[in-house]
């Protein structure tokens, strides 16, 4: 596959899975052992199939029904792809036991997709879950004015 086919399926990860929840997408996207690794935090569950990304993606959209993922950057060879981005959504549902606060993120985070056989078939998410729930107003922000210690 041309690393410009697999840039589109990393592009349809994030514009028709996650911004237009076309969950069909997912068969058409993902292998069918598709193994995705993301945050602790934020992704208690094994995601591990087509059905379980789906799952995954309804959570996501439930809890943040303006949920939009701006890709700022697509780049790879040899069948591994990285994608910089920005999300951006407002919590007005439950987020693995989060109540929701009703209070918008932006934060900025990075994937990277092993595509096979034109299939993404792994992908690595990380992002600032920090100043994810510090913006939710789950937890205070930490101070910019911290004593130097010493």
């Amino acid at each position: 596959m041309s690393e410009t086919n697999a840039e589109e399926l990393v592009r349809r990860w994030f514009d028709e899975l996650f911004n237009d929840a076309d969950l069909p997408v997912a068969d058409e996207i993902l292998a069918s052992g598709v193994r995705y690794h993301g945050p602790e935090s934020l992704t208690p569950t094994d995601v591990t199939s087509p059905a379980d990304v789906k799952d995954y993606v309804g959570v996501y959209r439930r809890a943040f029904p303006d949920l939009r993922y701006a890709v700022d950057d697509v780049f790879g060879s040899d069948g591994r792809i990285t994608a910089r981005w920005t999300a951006t959504g407002t919590h007005r549902s439950e987020l693995f036991g989060i109540e929701p606060t009703g209070e918008v993120f932006v934060v900025e985070g990075i994937n990277v997709f092993s595509v096979v056989d034109g299939e993404i078939d792994e992908i690595w998410s990380e992002w600032d879950t920090l100043r994810m729930v510090e913006e939710l107003d789950v937890i205070p922000e930490l101070s910019a004015d911290v004593e130097q210690v010493g």
